[in-house]
């Protein structure tokens, strides 16, 4: 019988000691994710902030294309405005400018319309991190609750056992007290009535129990009635 309540509680402690550990393994997994939540959190504001430095620099590009483009169709009127005037060192002047411009129109234009895929990709990139950031946060939010939860329910019947129990007991106790209160007040009230009999008999009376104690201006009146008429002497 002995060996075998060793063997139980032996049991119980090798339980709460994987308990224990159970527990410390899953706190400091808690703080791992955390962690890493954190770090991806930092390298997902940092993409969101590159992307959208790209998408500015593209659009200076696009402005820059559109700034070129008038600059060509300008210098172009003016070159032929200056071979209309047989001023032809101007217009070649011009000409070599709108080459100039001409192939950094064709660079920008190439450029932009590689870096906007490239953009689109990053963006797209982007959001599905951001959606997996997001979920790994309701996860940990769960995963926090359930926790505090479970922590909840293991120190439950400890918790019964002190602070539960504690504030039943104190309760009955208010009860004791309040139904003692209530029966001696009863008591008292009784107590009264036997030490004042007169004041019971005098109720009693009132209501019609045996002879009044008093005597009543009715009772008067009949007794005066009763009585036959006064002579009232002559002097």
């Amino acid at each position: 019988m002995i060996d075998r309540l060793i063997s139980t509680l032996k049991a119980l402690m090798n339980g709460d000691r994987e308990t224990t550990w159970e527990q410390a393994g899953e706190r400091n997994d808690l703080a791992l994710l955390s962690a890493q939540i954190r770090d991806a959190g930092a390298a997902v504001r940092a993409a969101r902030k590159a992307v959208a430095l790209a998408k500015a620099q593209n659009e200076q590009d696009r402005r820059r294309i559109g700034t070129v483009a008038t600059a060509i169709a300008d210098l172009e009127t003016r070159a032929k405005a200056a071979l209309a005037k047989g001023a032809e060192p101007l217009a070649r002047d011009a000409a070599e400018a709108i080459a100039v411009l001409e192939d950094e129109h064709a660079a920008l234009s190439a450029a932009v319309t590689a870096f906007e895929a490239d953009i689109a990709v990053l963006t797209d990139n982007l959001r599905r991190a951001e959606a997996r950031l997001r979920e790994l946060e309701r996860g940990q939010r769960v995963a926090n609750v359930r926790e505090h939860v479970r922590t909840a329910g293991t120190l439950g019947a400890a918790v019964r056992q002190s602070s539960l129990t504690d504030a039943e007991d104190t309760l009955i106790r208010i009860r004791d007290r309040q139904e003692r209160g209530m029966l001696a007040d009863e008591a008292l009230s009784s107590l009264t009535a036997l030490d004042r009999p007169q004041e019971l008999v005098s109720r009693l009376a009132e209501a019609g129990c045996g002879a009044p104690v008093r005597s009543s201006a009715d009772a008067v009146l009949d007794r005066l009635k009763s009585s036959g008429p006064i002579l009232i002497a002559k002097s």
